[in-house]
C-alpha cells in the first residue's frame, strides 16, 4: 500500500497535466501534422484528386517559389507587419505610455492636458477591444468612396481599392496600438521609483531618463511586444479582407491567399503549404528578435 502511495505522489503532477496535454494535441499538435501531411499532397475539393489524390513530396512548396501572386502576397505581408507593428504599434505604443505616466504641472493649462490625454487614451484603449468585424466594416465606410476618409483628404474614389496595403497598414496600427502601450505602461510601473529619484538626483535629462534608466529596463517587454505583434500581425485575416472585400485579387496579404487557394479555388493543399511557409517565416523572424536583442544588450552595456 505505502509503494502504491509513493508512486502516486510520484505521477500525481503528471496526472494534473494530462487533460492539458490532451488538449494541445487535440487542438494544435494533431492539426500541425495533418497540415504538414496535406501540403505533401495534391488533394484538392473538387475533381478526381478529391476523391483519390497521391503524394507529392515538395511539388506544391515548389510551385510556391516560382509563383509571383504568393511572393507578392510574401513581401505585402512583410510590409504590414514592418510598418502596422514593428513600426507603427510599437513606437507609437511606446510614445502613449511616456506621456501616459508623464507628471504634469498643477494648473489649468496642465490640468486641461491631462484631461486630453485621458480622453486619447480612452479612445485608443476603446480601438482595441472593439470586435474585428465591427472595426473592419468601419474602416471599410470611412475608406469609402464618399466617406469621411475620402472627403477630409478630397479623394473621388474607394482608398481601400486605390490604396489597400497603406489603407490597412493605417487601420491595424489603429486598432493594436493600444496592446503595446498597455504592455509598456505596466512593464514601467514595474520599474522601482527609486530608480527614477536617483537619475533625477544625478541631473539627468529627460531625455538621459529614457535612453540609460527606461529603455534598458524596458527591453524585455519590448521584446515580448515584438513577438506577439509579429505573430498576430502576419496572421491577421479578418479586418484586412472585410475593408478590401473584393478590390483587389489574393496578393494583398499572404492569409487572403491562403483563404483564396482554400476556399475559393477548392485547393486546400497549396494553401496548407503556403501557411507552412509562413510559419517557417514567423519562427524565422521571432529568432532573429531574440538573436538581436542578446547583441543589442551586449553592445549597450558594454559601452556604459
Amino acid at each position: 500500500m505505502s509503494s502504491f502511495t509513493d508512486t502516486l505522489e510520484r505521477f500525481a503532477p503528471h496526472l494534473f497535466l494530462f487533460p492539458a496535454l490532451l488538449l494541445i494535441a487535440l487542438f494544435i499538435l494533431i492539426p500541425l501534422v495533418w497540415n504538414l501531411y496535406l501540403s505533401m499532397t495534391n488533394f484538392k475539393l473538387i475533381g478526381p484528386t478529391a476523391r483519390e489524390y497521391d503524394i507529392i513530396w515538395l511539388d506544391n512548396y515548389l510551385e510556391l517559389v516560382s509563383d509571383e501572386t504568393f511572393l507578392r502576397a510574401l513581401w505585402n505581408s512583410f510590409l504590414f507587419t514592418i510598418f502596422s507593428a514593428i513600426i507603427g504599434q510599437v513606437v507609437l505604443g511606446l510614445l502613449l505610455a511616456l506621456a501616459a505616466r508623464a507628471s504634469l504641472p498643477d494648473t489649468p493649462i496642465g490640468k486641461a492636458v491631462s484631461v486630453l490625454r485621458t480622453l486619447t487614451l480612452v479612445l485608443v484603449f476603446v480601438s482595441w477591444v472593439i470586435p474585428e468585424v465591427v472595426a473592419g466594416y468601419a474602416w471599410a465606410a470611412l475608406t469609402e468612396k464618399g466617406g469621411l476618409a475620402s472627403l477630409l483628404l478630397g479623394a473621388d474614389y474607394r482608398i481601400y481599392a486605390q490604396h489597400p496595403l497603406g489603407t490597412i497598414i493605417v487601420a491595424n496600427i489603429w486598432r493594436g496600438t493600444a496592446f503595446s502601450m498597455i504592455l509598456f505602461i505596466a512593464a514601467m510601473e514595474a520599474i522601482p521609483r527609486y530608480i527614477y529619484e536617483a537619475a533625477e538626483i544625478d541631473g539627468a535629462t529627460p531625455f538621459q531618463r529614457f535612453r540609460h534608466v527606461i529603455l534598458p529596463l524596458l527591453a524585455p517587454a519590448i521584446l515580448v511586444d515584438f513577438i506577439l505583434i509579429t505573430i498576430w500581425t502576419f496572421n491577421v485575416f479578418t479586418q484586412p479582407f472585410i475593408m478590401l472585400r473584393e478590390a483587389l485579387g489574393k496578393e494583398v496579404l499572404w492569409t487572403i491567399f491562403v483563404y483564396n487557394e482554400a476556399v475559393k479555388l477548392q485547393n486546400p493543399s497549396l494553401a496548407a503549404a503556403a501557411a507552412n511557409v509562413m510559419f517557417a517565416v514567423v519562427m524565422a523572424m521571432i529568432l532573429a528578435y531574440l538573436a538581436f536583442m542578446r547583441r543589442l544588450e551586449r553592445w549597450y552595456y558594454a559601452g556604459r
